[in-house]
Formats: structure tokens, sequence, C-alpha cells
């Protein structure tokens, strides 16, 4: 995040050839200065630069998504570039400067320049894999897993489906109301019981209030290879009005390790309903897509770069808090 971020009236995409800077001066409210940090206030939509531009090459597209800690502290945040009236795409040689629209929907959150809330991918055409390949590379290495680490067969739609996990004794978590301020400048971690109490199902079922925010977890085990990355999108909404992901980037080496030591590590989704919703245990919740990469990474996740979700085991809250007392 840069150091100046913009209230608006409302959530806005700029039209076709038109820049943000004039969509700004059209619908600014207020500015905050966030050099020394500043509260982005519960349920206000901001609009600040990111100090980082893009200068693409024409052959290469990107994308961009919350990071996992700004999803499971349900922050809305969607990036913006001139001309395009799209959320989270930069057209193919895109060059000029990027802004991200964000929305706290749960909390008010403490930020300053430097903050980072979002996350971008590059693409050269269209990586994904179909249902075919998706099921030799299961059969080859394995990508879906149930609890005891052995593999099951993928549900394929486009994608592998993953279900909801209501088996537990907790089986999520919901966001409560609090004046506190969710800090995302800090290094210590918020009581976990300041801002969200835990769910549990009945009879494998549970109700899901509309604009309510859940955490919750997927029955399946999910392995990511090295060699491809995934995006969690939603399900399918005539399946029920719910968005089931704020964080939909898996990297490569998610559940899987350096050499497949690791036998899936299972989803955890941010919900939150449109209208109340029973959701049922196996209930099929979020699609994930895998994506080839272009060449083998440099990194693997959890192996050589830090993982605070590698090894999550149902329905884990964001670093940003603490365990509840009572789970630990």
């Amino acid at each position: 995040m840069g150091p100046l971020a913009y209230q608006v009236r409302a959530t806005f995409l700029p039209r076709h050839n038109e820049s943000i800077e004039d969509a700004l001066r059209l619908y600014t409210t207020g500015r905050l200065d966030l050099s020394q940090g500043g509260v982005l206030e519960k349920d206000m939509t901001y609009v600040v630069e990111v100090m980082e531009s893009f200068d693409l090459p024409k052959d290469v597209h990107a994308y961009t998504n919350n990071k996992s800690t700004s999803g499971r502290t349900n922050i809305w945040v969607r990036a913006l570039v001139d001309g395009l009236p799209r959320f989270d795409r930069i057209p193919e040689g895109y060059k000029g400067k990027v802004y991200v629209m964000i929305t706290p929907r749960s909390w008010s959150v403490r930020v300053k320049a430097g903050t980072t809330l979002n996350q971008a991918r590059f693409l050269i055409g269209d990586n994904r894999l179909n249902d075919l390949e998706l099921s030799m590379a299961h059969q080859r290495v394995g990508l879906v897993y149930n609890h005891e680490g052995q593999p099951i067969p993928p549900q394929l739609d486009r994608g592998i489906l993953l279900t909801a996990d209501l088996s537990g004794e907790v089986v999520g978590y919901k966001a409560i109301e609090t004046d506190k301020v969710v800090d995302l400048t800090g290094t210590d971690p918020h009581r976990a019981e300041d801002f969200f109490e835990p769910v549990r199902a009945e009879r494998g079922e549970l109700l899901l209030k509309r604009n309510e925010f859940y955490i919750m977890a997927t029955c399946e085990y999910l392995r990511v290879p090295p060699n491809y990355a995934v995006e969690m999108v939603a399900y399918d909404i005539h399946s029920g009005e719910f968005r089931s992901h704020y964080a939909g980037f898996f990297d490569p080496g998610f559940g899987y390790g350096g050499e497949g030591e690791v036998k899936g590590t299972p989803a955890v989704l941010e919900v939150a309903p449109h209208e109340d919703v029973i959701i049922r245990h196996g209930q099929p919740i979020c699609k994930m897509v895998y994506e080839y990469l272009t060449k083998d990474p440099e990194l693997i996740y959890g192996v050589n770069m830090g993982s605070h979700y590698m090894h999550q085991r149902g329905p884990q809250l964001g670093r940003l808090f603490s365990k509840f007392p009572a789970l630990v």
C-alpha cells in the first residue's frame, strides 16, 4: 500500500479509457494519510495506489487476489487499473499504476504504507488443466487425500470440487461485533475470542446467517505439486447464494512438501452468505482450478519459505489471531 488512502462514496469501476485518478475526482469524500499508519473504518470503502506499477510484455496478463491473512480478516481487497471495468484483472501488455479498493467488512483495521493485502499472478495464455489432465495428475502424484492420508477419487467439474467438513466438535468460527480494531501493522496476535466465536453443527448441518462471516474447512486434503499452482474459485451460484472464498491462491508445494512427504492439507474457506443457507456435511462448497507453471519454482511453499497454513487442520484463523484458549 502507498501512503495515501482515498475514502470513496461507494464501490465503482472505471469506464473504458478512464483513469482511476479521474474516477477518484468524482467519488472521493475524504483522504487518509497512511505514512505513519491509519484506521480504515468498517463498511467504508477506500482506494489506495500501491507502491508497485506494472510494465507487462504484450503477451503477459495478470490476475490478483487477497492474501490469506486479509481474506481471513474479512477485508475485501480488489485490484483496479486504468481503463478496465473489471476487478482483479490486469490485461496483456498493461503499463501503468495499480490500485486496490479496500472495504473492511467485519472490523475496522489499522494499516500503513507498506502493508501488503493483495498479490498477483502472471500468465501467458490459458494454463488451466482440464478434467482429463487433472485425473491423470491425480493418478500420477495424488491431488486429493482424506484425513487418514489415503488418496481419494477427486470430484471433477472443470476443476476439483471440495466439500464442507462439519464432522468435528467445532466446525468453524463466526465473526462477532466489536469496537476493537484489528492491527495489520503489528506482530502480536489478537485475542481470538475478542473477534470470533466457535460454531458447532447439529446432525451434520450448519445454518449460516445472511451477511455474517464464517471460517470453515474442507473434508478433503489438497495437494499442490511444485509444478502447479491453484486458485480457489466459487463453486456454482446455482448451489446457493454465498461467497466461499476471499483468498484464493494456493502456492506450489501446498499440502505436498518438497518431495511429496505431506499427504495433503485441508483448504480453509472464508464464507459470506448473501441469504440464510443450510450447509450440510459433504456438500460441495468450492472448486480448485489447477494451472501449469511455465518453469519449476525457485521456492516451495512450506519448505524453503515460511508457512502459517501448511499444517492447518480444520478451520484455522489467520495469523493475526491467537487460538481459542479452550481449544488449545
